[in-house]
């Protein structure tokens, strides 16, 4: 039983504003469908965000808050920074 007044946390929910929280909305707002994101990985300008979408393991990099690429499976090479938007897999 949970004390009234306590929040719950569902699974598969982040903390609000951590980068989890920030990389699900990133996606989101790009029309891509996220189950849930896995990593958060940043290098300067780009972003890795590791992530699930109907069971199949995805990897997208976003430049400067805009996703620019992604791609089935993780563990993959960056695309070159400033290539301009590329999704791979569709």
């Amino acid at each position: 039983m949970v004390a009234a007044g306590m929040p719950v946390k569902l699974p598969g929910r982040y903390e609000p504003g951590s980068d989890k929280d920030r990389a699900h909305r990133m996606l989101k707002e790009a029309d891509i469908e996220v189950d849930n994101v896995w990593g958060v990985s940043e290098s300067g300008v780009q972003t890795e965000i590791t992530f699930t979408h109907d069971g199949q393991a995805r990897t997208a990099f976003a430049e400067n808050g805009v996703i620019v690429h992604v791609t089935d499976g993780w563990d993959v090479l960056p695309p070159k920074t400033g290539a301009g938007p590329w999704r791979g897999g569709y």
